[in-house]
C-alpha cells in the first residue's frame, strides 16, 4: 500500500506515483488528477494511509463476494473522504459554519477575494492570510481547510 501525503501548499491529500527530476514528484489526488509537487511540500499522512488501506480491503472483499474479476477497487473508491472545508468549493455560509472565529461577513470577504484570483480560485493556503480578521495559524494547525 502506498503512503498518502498532505500537500502543505493546498492541504490536499495525494499519493506519490513517481519522481520527475530533482525533488519533483508526480502525484495523484482522490480524483486521479496528476500534480507535480516539490518533495519538501509533502508531509506523510499516516491516518489517511491507514484509512485507504482499510477501504481497499473492505471493497476488495465486497467485489469478490459479488463475483467481480479482477476484484480491484479504484483509487477513487479507496481514497479517504476528505471532510476538511475546501474553501474554493464552499459557500460563504459553509465557511462561516465550519471555521472557528469566522462570521458570515468575513466568509463573504474570503469568497470575494477568491473571485479576484486567477481562475477564481485559491491556489495556496497562504493566500488566505490576506484576510486579517482570522486566526489562520490556528486554523492551519487544526488542519480543517484545504484549497483544492
Amino acid at each position: 500500500m502506498a503512503m498518502l501525503y498532505q500537500n502543505r501548499v493546498t492541504g490536499g491529500l495525494v499519493e506519490v506515483v513517481s519522481q520527475h527530476g530533482e525533488g519533483i514528484l508526480m502525484c495523484l489526488d482522490a480524483n486521479e488528477e496528476v500534480f507535480y509537487i516539490n518533495e519538501e511540500d509533502l508531509v506523510p499522512h499516516l491516518d489517511a494511509t491507514v484509512e485507504q488501506e482499510r477501504n481497499e480491503v473492505r471493497l476488495t472483499e465486497d467485489l469478490k463476494a459479488e463475483g467481480a474479476k479482477p476484484a480491484k477497487p479504484t483509487k477513487k473508491e479507496t481514497f479517504p473522504i476528505d471532510t476538511r472545508v475546501n474553501i474554493n468549493m464552499a459557500s460563504a455560509r459553509q465557511i462561516a459554519d465550519a471555521l472557528p472565529g469566522v462570521g458570515l461577513k468575513t466568509a463573504r470577504d474570503i469568497k470575494d477575494l477568491q473571485l479576484t484570483l486567477p481562475g477564481e480560485r485559491f491556489q495556496r493556503l497562504e493566500q488566505l492570510r490576506s484576510i486579517k480578521r482570522v486566526d489562520w495559524e490556528e486554523i492551519f494547525k487544526e488542519n480543517i481547510v484545504r484549497v483544492e
